[in-house]
């Protein structure tokens, strides 16, 4: 029986010491009977010796039930998965492994019911030494998570796919701009998901995309001016990059960063207002005044006294447009960062309709605009001083007179100079329009108008006006209610009382009379011939419910407007 493990130890000799792992072999006490050379390079010690010591002396964490013979042999296969675990050398160091082990028998299955258990069996031990491997693993750990740290941290979108197109990563800031979780992308095709348009909506084969290329080619691609669409159907602007993958020489896949434009896109905006406000905006008054003042200065005399007070006067407005110009641009800034909310409630339109054009007054300076407005006492939900404020910029964009109070050069275009607000209501939308003598499109007005606008879940627009001046009109929408509920009773009984009124005013907006002097600035023309001039330019169409722009017996106003318009007279 002593012979048997021998000779089957012989056999084996020779293929033993020509394999890269340490293996043993062990008898049924668990003893080590052989081991090829990379064993005894890997447990002996010099001094000391291998074969003849205990298995669970070199393995402690061995599962002694598969040593043959064991009295409770292991379920399943003989052969056992690779598992790790700790070895000692045979001077007690230790060192990392991973064992495998298998039965070995003359042609026969140990543990098998109609084969009783004959004590010839061996178990055969393989063990590989994983002291550097597990270095190596640590390491590639370490950069993983370094890279997973780097990925997440990243402010661009990063986007991994395979040869096939099928996305393997996406990094925190990808899925944010997209709208999407990482679970719901990972192994589908990047293209038709997000990649499938133009910006103009227009199809965008796969084949003429730069990741595509990038896979066929291995070429890099920074493309510009591109979209990428979000999971709720939004286009997302970016300007984006694509990279190969190589293993090796071997292309096995590409990444893509994006950059969200709408936020550079943005940031861009507000330093253009702000550049518009200091560099023209402000400058040009400055300038101004700092020459009427040198004129004041240039009087010892005072032999022109009525001019330097109308002078003080001017300095004044000019004052007062500065002022206010900056205050709302700065609202604008606090609003668009998010320092500020808009404070909405019930409002009533007219009135609101009636703040903007005071505020546009301001804007643009007394006695240089009239308007013709219709604005129905419809209830809105509303931030109303900042809607108002939004109004006022519009129709100081529309009125042609920039920042020093005067007319762009060239003068006013052709036609009919006033200024058409129309407010009315089409179901849940309060629709309001305004034209002027110019097209409008001011750097400093135009944001401004845009967000407070959209910060009320509406649209700005323009739309072309045939035969008019400007040759189009801004019509902005918003909700009538902030949750898109139905119109309280009393906006109802308001709206229904008013539309029997139908009123259009026409308002010239005169300067105020000059303290000491006889004189007083020239006013707009107040005929009637213009009156009725302003009632045809209003809109009957986009903003006035298809009702005419002036009642046939008369202008009447409404509001403060209307008390104006008689303190004017």
């Amino acid at each position: 029986m002593s012979s048997r493990p021998s000779r089957g130890a012989a056999r084996l000799a020779a293929i033993l010491d020509a394999l890269p792992d340490a293996l043993l072999l062990v008898n049924c006490n668990g003893t080590v009977v052989n081991a090829n050379h990379i064993a005894l390079e890997t447990f002996e010690v010099p001094g000391t010796g291998l074969v003849g010591r205990g298995l669970l002396s070199l393995l402690p964490d061995f599962d002694s039930r598969r040593i043959p013979g064991s009295i409770r042999p292991p379920d399943g296969d003989a052969r056992t998965k690779p598992t790790r675990m700790i070895a000692r050398r045979t001077d007690g160091s230790q060192f990392p492994v991973e064992v495998t082990s298998a039965n070995l028998e003359d042609g026969r299955t140990p543990y098998a019911d109609h084969q009783p258990y004959t004590g010839d069996e061996l178990l055969m031990i393989v063990v590989r030494d994983l002291t550097g491997t597990l270095d190596t693993e640590a390491e590639l750990a370490r950069q993983q998570r370094q890279t997973e740290m780097i990925l997440r941290a990243a402010a661009e979108g990063v986007v991994g796919v395979d040869t096939a197109g099928k996305i393997v990563l996406l990094n925190p800031s990808a899925a944010q701009i997209l709208g999407y979780r990482a679970s719901d992308l990972g192994g589908k095709e990047l293209h038709p998901l997000i990649h499938h348009s133009r910006p103009d909506g227009t199809p965008f084969p796969y084949e003429e995309s730069p990741i595509a290329d990038t896979l066929r080619s291995g070429r890099k691609h920074r493309v510009r001016g591109q979209v990428l669409w979000a999971k709720d159907g939004r286009a997302v602007p970016v300007d984006l990059t694509t990279a190969p993958v190589r293993d090796g020489d071997q292309l096995v896949g590409a990444v893509m960063t994006f950059t969200d434009r709408r936020t550079y896109d943005a940031l861009a905006a507000r330093h253009a207002q702000l550049q518009a406000v200091l560099k023209e905006s402000l400058r040009g008054p400055l300038e101004q005044l700092r020459a009427e003042l040198g004129t004041l200065a240039a009087d010892p005399a005072g032999q022109l006294w009525p001019e330097a007070n109308q002078i003080l006067h001017h300095l004044s407005a000019g004052y007062a447009r500065m002022t206010t110009l900056v205050d709302n641009v700065l609202a604008y800034q606090q609003l668009d960062a998010g320092e500020a909310k808009l404070e909405r409630g019930p409002a009533a339109l007219d009135e609101v309709v009636a703040a903007g054009v005071d505020g546009a007054v301001e804007l643009i300076g007394p006695g240089r605009a009239q308007f013709a407005v219709h604005a129905p006492a419809i209830e809105a939900e509303v931030d109303a001083e900042r809607f108002a404020q939004a109004l006022a910029h519009l129709i100081a964009d529309v009125a042609g007179v920039d920042a020093t109070g005067n007319a762009p050069a060239g003068g006013a275009p052709s036609g009919d100079s006033t200024i058409v607000v129309a407010a009315a209501q089409r179901g849940e939308v309060v629709r309001i329009e305004v034209r002027g003598p110019y097209a409008g499109g001011d750097p400093v007005h135009g944001p401004i108008v845009r967000g407070i606008v959209r910060a009320h879940g509406g649209v700005l627009q323009t739309h072309d006006v045939p035969g008019a001046a400007g040759g189009s009109a801004y019509v902005l929408e918003v909700p009538v209610s902030a949750k898109g509920g139905p119109v309280s009773p009393a906006a109802t009984e308001r709206r229904s009382a008013t539309d029997t009124m139908n009123a259009t005013t026409v308002m010239p907006v005169p300067s105020q009379r000059v303290r000491g002097t006889s004189e007083a600035p020239e006013a707009p023309e107040t005929s009637e011939a213009s009156a009725a001039a302003a009632g045809a330019a209003a809109p009957a169409g986009p903003a006035g419910g298809g009702a005419p722009a002036a009642a046939s017996g008369g202008t009447q106003g409404s509001g403060r407007r209307a008390r104006r318009a008689a303190d004017g007279d």
